[in-house]
């Protein structure tokens, strides 16, 4: 019956679309693209990018699976957050938790604490690694100023290292040197807040130009599943300034940048009062940071050059579920040279982290973990072995991580590109990954990580609840994936590109709740040992470990279609399958289900006035059985409207189909999932 259901509605939404089509317009479909889009088909496949090999290469010789997320893109949808951006890509689960939370993952592994997707701004990692996952509410810049976003969905591991497990996510902002004068933005944002920033760029000279920005950003607070308001309100204060400048055969680029803020939620907390012994208490985490960051690249003749950066991040988070304060300081430098039919690629990077961790009545640190240096070399070679036909890479990543047991991470790729024809590519890959311990793996003990367990229930049947907590293990051991990958990708015609990826990924050694010993409490007294201490207690409490004893394949597929349908109108489309097949040992809590089988979009974009342009997004989730999500239909809609050469004027509908949707609920013991509802925005834009 579930399986009907999603095919009438996908037909459904196939046949709206194509209604769409025709209502819109009745005129014939154009030979080519045209300027109303910024990128044509063509000039899309053809568009460089450089998160793969760390080399600039174009989309169509891509041996991964990619997608680019283009400015455009983001100005067509009246995209307002990251995440938010996110969304137009194919394959990644992008779901919003509540006000300010995020969980997002790639191909079989999501959740708020995602822990395999990598996630980088202009080369700056942007992961924590006391939990190896992305505080995704500080995730942020002036959205106007992204360039592009470059998403490779599968390992990244010989290009980026360690934690690029499954995916990698690369925000890369514009440069400095367009200097075409200011803007003021402002409005109500999409989730129900307030919206508010102002840009200027101009010359220092010739050969430099500059930006700065400060940008404000808020939003109102959900409601929870009783239909009262939850207090995840936020607001979010950001400015930055960068510079650029070109020197001969040497180009430069300054950022330095700070933000503060406040991020509420409802945290779900233990009580002994029956039936549930759950409670909601109020949380706000006080949030701060910066960064300065320098990158350079020296072109040393037409085939050969070299790049690098350095910078110093500093974070500070305090909030009831831990304390984080971290510097971490980072240099890379990669160099690049052709020879003959070779293209090869190397360098290497030193990254050194400062912590001051304090635990809270939810998480304590058994170990002090103070900092840990992370070392890596990695090399890639291209061959050509057919010119313009045929080219193999293989590609080496060495890792040495003080938080891992293991002394070097060894992570080789091998790649494969054949253009049987012209406009049509097919690439198949092998690539190891890993994904190192976190500070959480090593030492953190979580407290109520699912809920209680009542009195009296089968799993359960002593007179007082029980409470489960996960601890860390000072001999967990990285994580691994072998993936195997194959793709085509390719132009039917001027109007109509598709890309088509197979995957199988298969993890190893994936962190595991083996379970320990069982406390009575408050007296610590072992139950195993005196069955009887369950009498002077008013709570059991279960230890589970973390372990590496589970494994996990998920296999699938991807599946895009970009067709430019008229000359003023676009439809892109996209469907994805991953199917999960885990193995896991007695006794140990569950690891999998955290992932939609099916996931499908269909967005179209018109321009019925070069000064007008109209976007729309229908998505379709499948359900999460394991986190007790419904599968569900979202659709947004927006309208920018250029009134001049200096105004625009930006209108928009999320969640056009419900009033709210669940979207995902948050791991066990975390924040209280709450409804992301309709909300209606409007921004106005003044340029000078």
């Amino acid at each position: 019956m579930k399986h009907t259901t999603r095919l009438n509605a996908l037909k459904s939404a196939l046949f709206a679309g194509s209604s769409l089509v025709l209502c819109i317009s009745g005129s014939a479909i154009a030979d080519s693209a045209n300027d109303l889009f910024d990128l044509s088909i063509e000039e899309l496949v053809n568009l460089e990018i450089t998160s793969v090999s760390r080399k600039a290469e174009r989309l169509a010789d891509a041996t991964s699976a990619v997608f680019v997320i283009t400015r455009d893109d983001i100005a067509r949808h009246g995209i307002r957050s990251i995440p938010d951006a996110l969304r137009l890509a194919p394959g990644l689960n992008v779901a919003q938790i509540d006000a300010n939370k995020w969980a997002i993952g790639s191909r079989g592994l999501s959740g708020r604490y995602a822990n395999k997707l990598l996630v980088l701004m202009d080369g700056r990692l942007l992961y924590t690694p006391s939990f190896s996952g992305v505080f995704w509410d500080v995730q942020s810049t002036l959205i106007e100023e992204i360039e592009r976003i470059e998403i490779i969905r599968g390992p990244g591991a010989v290009a980026w290292g360690t934690n690029a497990v499954n995916g990698v996510v690369n925000i890369i902002t514009r440069s400095s040197s367009d200097a075409n004068g200011g803007a003021v933005v402002g409005g109500l944002d999409p989730e129900g807040g307030s919206f508010f920033a102002a840009r200027y760029e101009s010359q220092i000279s010739d050969e430099a130009t500059y930006r700065t920005f400060v940008k404000y950003q808020s939003a109102e607070g959900n409601q929870l599943l009783d239909g009262t308001e939850a207090d995840d309100d936020w607001e979010l204060l950001r400015a930055s300034f960068r510079a650029d400048w070109l020197v001969d055969n040497k180009e430069f680029k300054f950022t330095v940048e700070g933000y503060s803020g406040e991020m509420g939620s409802t945290q779900q907390v233990f009580a002994p009062t029956p039936p549930t012994y759950l409670a909601v208490s109020s949380d706000v985490a006080d949030v701060s940071g910066g960064f300065i960051m320098g990158h350079w690249n020296v072109s040393h003749s037409e085939n050969a050059h070299t790049n690098g950066q350095a910078y110093i991040d500093y974070t500070d988070r305090t909030s009831s579920l831990y304390n984080e304060e971290r510097t971490t300081y980072s240099l890379d430098v990669q160099h690049h040279r052709t020879l003959g039919r070779h293209e090869i690629v190397f360098g290497g990077w030193l990254r050194f982290n400062e912590y001051d961790l304090a635990g809270s009545g939810v998480i304590q640190f058994l170990d002090e973990i103070n900092e840990d240096t992370v070392i890596s070399a990695f090399i890639q070679d291209e061959i050509t072995l057919i010119e313009d036909e045929l080219s193999l890479t293989v590609g080496l990543k060495l890792e040495d991580n003080e938080l891992s047991p293991d002394e070097i991470e060894v992570m080789p790729t091998v790649r494969m590109l054949w253009k049987p024809v012209a406009d049509h590519a097919l690439w198949a890959s092998v690539t190891r990954a890993v994904r190192t311990p976190s500070i959480a793996d090593l030492s953190a003990v979580a407290n109520d990580i699912v809920p209680a367990i009542p009195p009296g229930d089968p799993v359960n049947p002593t007179p007082v609840p029980a409470r489960v907590a996960s601890v860390g293990n000072p001999d967990f051991k990285s994580e691994s994936n072998q993936a195997y990958e194959l793709g085509a990708r390719g132009q039917i015609s001027k109007n109509v590109s598709y890309d088509v990826a197979l995957f199988r990924m298969e993890y190893g050694d994936i962190r595991s709740f083996s379970p320990g010993d069982v406390l009575c409490q408050p007296s610590g007294v072992s139950f195993s040992v005196n069955p009887l201490c369950v009498l002077d207690s008013n709570s059991l409490l279960a230890l589970y470990q973390f372990s590496n004893i589970n494994e996990s394949t998920v296999s699938g597929i991807e599946a895009s279609l970009d067709w430019v349908v008229m000359k003023d109108f676009r439809l892109r489309t996209a469907l994805s399958y991953a199917t999960e097949d885990a193995t896991q040992e007695l006794n140990t809590l569950s690891i999998d289900g955290t992932y939609p089988e099916w996931q499908f979009s269909l967005r179209s974009e018109w321009s019925p006035a070069d000064s007008i342009d109209v976007a729309a997004l229908i998505r379709y989730v499948d359900d999460v059985e394991f986190r007790n999500i419904d599968e569900y239909w979202q659709a947004n809609a927006h309208v920018r409207w250029r009134i001049e050469d200096s105004w625009v004027l930006s209108m928009g509908v999320r969640n056009l189909l419900d009033d709210a949707t669940y979207e995902y609920y948050s791991e066990p013991g975390d924040v209280v999932p709450t409804a992301i509802e309709r909300t209606a925005f409007l921004n106005l834009r003044y340029s000078f």
